[in-house]
């Protein structure tokens, strides 16, 4: 399953509400699972991210379809990457 990398911002109205992070958080990873996909992890940065999440998902389709349901709630922007695991990229510079 392709691997995602979501750097986040948290708008004003989440810092507003931090009491409520764990809710929104769970509410995000059911998204995720229910979507067919794994929550590997979730962490809370500074600097110019927010927080960095790392989840799993069967394609790239339904990753927008969960950040456009998640952005609906007014409280992150995002921005995503692709991820390879080291093995999948040894691979391919092998030709294999």
């Amino acid at each position: 399953m392709p691997l995602f990398i979501i750097l986040g911002k948290l708008t004003d109205m989440a810092i507003a509400n931090m009491k409520g992070a764990k809710d929104r958080d769970d509410k995000a990873a059911h998204i995720i699972t229910s979507a067919g996909g794994k929550f590997i992890s979730n962490y809370y940065t500074f600097g110019r991210y927010d927080f960095v999440a790392i989840v799993e998902l069967p394609s790239a389709e339904i990753l927008a379809k969960i950040i456009m349901e998640i952005a609906k709630w007014g409280t992150v922007s995002t921005e995503t990457m692709t991820a390879l695991v080291p093995e999948q990229m040894y691979a391919m510079a092998k030709g294999t």
